[in-house]
């Protein structure tokens, strides 16, 4: 029976149970080899393997050996299934996702991006790598992959918390199946991809289009980099310029692009070719956009594709269409030094130059700190001049710390871009959900990512990405979205010091705030505002052992007109419900509800709170 094990103990326990795995395969079935339990499940998280008896362990292998006995070359093999469970503790059942398929990049991060998507439970992943020998779809010999001369084949094995609904399995292994296909048109066609763009850089450089000199230049680097490993290409396509529009030339598609239904861009709600922003692209002088995609990728990562627009020109210098490239920025784009990268290079030289620092002194070193830790697919998007703007408002923060928002609207209406200053200390995660849902309300859309960033100081950066839904856009002012986002994160201390400043001089303010904004227990905070504090506040200031009670007899708003309110402070002493209740009620009180709080300045005597609500007792 599998246990749960922690650490060392997991693996030692879990190559147990694959040996003893082994020797039930070779009894059960004696044409399957014993080594192939290990070859399958051998690389497995051991925590994952101990979940699983050794029984279920062999009848598991047993099916996975069947799903590899054939295969119809060029195409995966999909199945997904809902298997009982006989030796496996409390797991009685798990969905297995069994995938064959030639070996090929991305397989398996493209197929976890799907579970991820559909927020599946994984419990177990296999992935074993086997070299294989066919005739025609039969298998004839398998092994390890360096042992077995023949094709390499991929083997996916994943265990899903139980899917008892068989139409959503099916729903599952067609999406995969959907997935896989895209993944094998991005491999298949990842040379010609590479050669397109080659040959753009080389009509750029022996027929340069009438363009300014320095955008060419920079154009032509940048693609360069893009192909020095910099980027995946996943799909490719042109279009031709006809009449105020583009056309698709499906037949120049690669990749991705090859089919005919992917859109990637969006007008209003709708999935279109192009869209008046492009256009306007296509009149100005540069050679090259870069932007985000309408759609997620469903190959490697689970992003919004990276989209790189290279117009094109006839051998007369006339301006005839797009080239059109997606794919997905390598990790290499977001670590290295952003003023190593074509174009990214030019904007940041650009934002120096205006800003005027002396490179060696502190505000420029500063700048060039503010420019480097800036979004890398905000800074590849972003024009110059608001990234001037942004990139000084940023730099102020240094100086003087304080809520910032910064927000920029995508060119396309697609989404607005926002980075969200605020203090370290106020950040959390409720904190966080209250700002996005207030960003798109403001700007007419809803949050579709967040990126938290820590820096040294006292700032958290988060940028938010606000898809815009529809309606006609207007940009908050500045000032008002600050406004707005301060008081989100303003804190119950942050009412109190406002309100003590209101009823007393500066440095008696100060003063009390010191003694009284640890005070308060989490409970009061709730129950009250701080504005009922700084009034407590007054009352306990005024007590002592000679003066040891403090009243206030009052309407409470919130209750019923016959309702009324007592409140009673004690110092350094409580005052018992028993010995209460009795004085109200020959007043002809009766009391329906109690609140008791601890008040705890710092450096004297507490006093106990009493909140109570009275009725008459006729």
């Amino acid at each position: 029976m599998a246990v749960e094990l922690p650490g060392s103990d997991a693996q030692g326990f879990a190559q147990s149970i694959i040996a003893q795995a082994a020797a039930t395969l070779a009894e059960r079935h004696p044409d399957i080899p014993p080594a192939f339990v290990v070859q399958l499940f051998g690389r497995v998280v051991p925590e994952d393997v101990a979940q699983l008896g050794p029984a279920d362990l062999a009848m598991l292998a047993a099916r996975a050996w069947e799903a590899l006995r054939e295969r119809a070359p060029g195409a995966p093999k999909i199945s997904c299934e809902t298997v009982a469970l006989q030796d496996s503790g409390p797991r009685k059942a798990a969905t297995v996702v069994e995938i064959v398929n030639d070996d090929m990049p991305f397989l398996v991060d493209s197929v976890m991006g799907e579970l991820a998507e559909r927020r599946l439970a994984v419990r177990l992943v296999a992935h074993p790598m086997f070299g294989v020998r066919r005739e025609g779809a039969a298998l004839v010999e398998i092994g390890p992959a360096d042992e077995v001369p023949g094709n390499r084949e991929s083997f996916i094995h994943i265990h899903l918390d139980p899917i008892e609904d068989e139409s959503l399995r099916a729903d599952l292994a067609a999406a995969l199946a959907g997935v896989l296909g895209e993944v094998r048109l991005a491999v298949q066609d990842w040379r010609p991809m590479r050669e397109r763009v080659i040959a753009i850089v080389d009509e750029f450089k022996t027929n340069p289009p009438p363009l300014p000199v320095d955008e060419i230049a920079e154009a032509v680097q940048f693609l360069q980099w893009l192909l020095a490993d910099n980027f995946t290409f996943l799909g490719v396509r042109n279009y031709i310029l006809e009449g105020s529009g583009l056309e698709p030339d499906f037949d120049s598609a690669l990749g991705i692009m090859r089919a005919r239904e992917l859109r990637v861009l969006r007008r209003g709600s709708e999935l279109v070719e192009y869209t008046p922003e492009i256009m306007a692209f296509l009149k100005e002088p540069r050679p090259l956009i870069i932007a985000k995609a309408n759609i997620r990728a469903r190959v490697h990562r689970r992003v919004y594709l990276d989209y790189i627009g290279i117009k094109r020109f006839d051998a007369g210098g006339n301006l005839v269409g797009e080239q059109r490239i997606i794919g997905l920025f390598t990790s290499t784009a977001y670590t290295r030094t952003a003023q190593s990268i074509p174009y990214l290079r030019r904007k940041i030289a650009h934002v120096q130059r205006r800003a005027g620092f002396d490179p060696n002194s502190h505000s420029g070193k500063a700048l060039v700190n503010v420019l480097e830790h800036y979004p890398r697919d905000e800074l590849f998007q972003v024009d110059e001049d608001t990234l001037y703007h942004f990139a000084l408002a940023i730099l102020q923060l240094d100086e003087r710390p304080r809520v910032r928002v910064l927000a920029r609207h995508d060119r396309f209406d697609r989404f607005v871009s926002v980075l969200v200053f605020v203090p370290r200390e106020r950040y959390d995660s409720t904190v966080r959900g209250k700002i996005g849902d207030y960003l798109a309300a403001t700007f007419g859309g809803d949050v579709v990512a967040y990126y938290p960033f820590f820096p040294e100081g006292p700032l958290v950066r988060v940028h938010f990405i606000i898809r815009r839904i529809g309606g006609a856009f207007v940009m908050a002012e500045r000032a008002k979205l600050e406004q707005d986002v301060t008081e989100i994160v303003r804190s119950w201390i942050d009412g109190l010091a406002d309100a003590l400043a209101l009823a007393n001089p500066p440095d008696k303010a100060r003063e009390l705030l010191s003694r009284y904004m640890n005070a308060f227990s989490e409970g009061f905070h709730e129950a009250y505002p701080p504005t009922v504090a700084a009034g407590d506040i007054r009352v306990i200031e005024g007590l002592s052992e000679q003066r040891p009670l403090g009243v206030d007899f009052h309407h409470r708003l919130e209750e019923v007109q016959k309702a009324v309110g007592l409140k009673v402070w004690s110092f350094a002493r409580p005052l018992p419900l028993s010995a209460r209740v009795p004085v109200l009620e020959n007043m002809g009180f009766k009391v329906v509800d109690e609140r008791t709080f601890y008040i705890a300045p710092e450096g004297r005597n507490g006093a106990w709170f009493h909140d109570m609500l009275l009725e008459r007792a006729d």
